[in-house]
């Protein structure tokens, strides 16, 4: 189901990018919402916006989420939908435009064709972005919560989101830090990326990053038996474990030999919400077990 977010075209599909990308000239900032009335009805066309909406909103005021609200292994609000909200499995102007929304929520990952012609349709939306670091959700989220008129919601989210991850960090103050390699099908996360930001605040280096992967990026079999991981690290999904042990040359990578393969829910390993201090603390539990206890206080 995924490679890995190459992974960029699964993300590309969970945030309801446009099918296919072209030349469209690029959209404008979103239109300010500050003056304007908090809107009734909107309409999330990403995930992250989704998991965030429906902890800080009535869910009477979402008319769409993304169909991948609904899928275990990939959403961390399974249920938390009603089934008469509308649900997006990808970019579809006209249907949206029929369900009138006062706001729709994209993000940086949504198509730049398909923004181009939101705009032009006369929609009022708000984008979400810097979602590539704990700081950047943090900031989504606050960001969001103001353009929806849930600023006090959006607050209450992030104090939370900041107490687990300042317990964490405390808890893994002057840890010994295993070298961890994010790995799905020859892809891997470098510097400045949501799973490189997951990994080092799970008290851990990032192996990618090491090595000078820039962004999600091909790394290959050969460089990665070469970057000698302490960790690998996968998501929980089809063949991903399997295409480690059985590989001829990654089956002989010390951490594969030695077991030390984490296997992630998916669910947290993909997410760019306020559930990313959940995942760190996830990710943490399993390298430092004698520091982090699996479920939080």
């Amino acid at each position: 189901m995924i490679a890995a977010r190459g992974f960029r075209g699964w993300l590309s599909a969970l945030v309801l990018a446009a099918a296919t990308a072209g030349t469209a000239p690029a959209p404008s900032p979103s239109p300010s919402t500050a003056s304007q009335a908090p809107p009734k009805r909107i309409a999330s066309l990403n995930l992250t916006a989704d998991e965030v909406l429906v902890e800080i909103l009535p869910v009477e005021r979402l008319v769409a989420v993304t169909a991948a609200a609904d899928d275990e292994g990939t959403s961390n609000v399974v249920g938390r939908v009603p089934p008469g909200v509308a649900r997006f499995r990808k970019a579809d102007l006209e249907r949206l435009v029929a369900l009138a929304p006062d706001l729709v929520v994209v993000s940086e990952y949504t198509d730049p064709d398909f923004l181009y012609l939101l705009e032009r349709s006369g929609l009022r939306y708000h984008r979400m972005e810097a979602l590539r670091s704990l700081a950047g959700n943090r900031e989504a989220i606050l960001r969001l919560g103001e353009a929806v008129g849930a600023t006090a919601g959006a607050e209450k989210l992030v104090a939370r989101y900041d107490a687990v991850l300042a317990d964490l960090a405390a808890k893994l103050r002057g840890v010994t830090r295993p070298r961890v390699m994010y790995w799905a099908s020859g892809m891997t996360a470098g510097g400045d990326t949501a799973i490189g930001a997951l990994i080092e605040s799970a008290g851990a280096r990032n192996v990618g990053a090491e090595i000078g992967v820039a962004g999600i990026g091909q790394v290959g079999a050969e460089r990665a038996f070469v970057a000698d991981p302490d960790v690998v690290l996968i998501g929980v999904w089809p063949g991903a474990r399997k295409s480690l042990v059985e590989h001829p040359l990654l089956s002989r990578l010390r951490a594969v030999r030695e077991g030390h393969i984490v296997e992630m829910p998916t669910e947290l390993l993909v997410t760019l919400s306020q559930h990313a201090a959940d995942a760190s603390w996830y990710l943490a539990s399993v390298l430092h077990p004698d520091r982090v206890p699996r479920a939080r206080p």
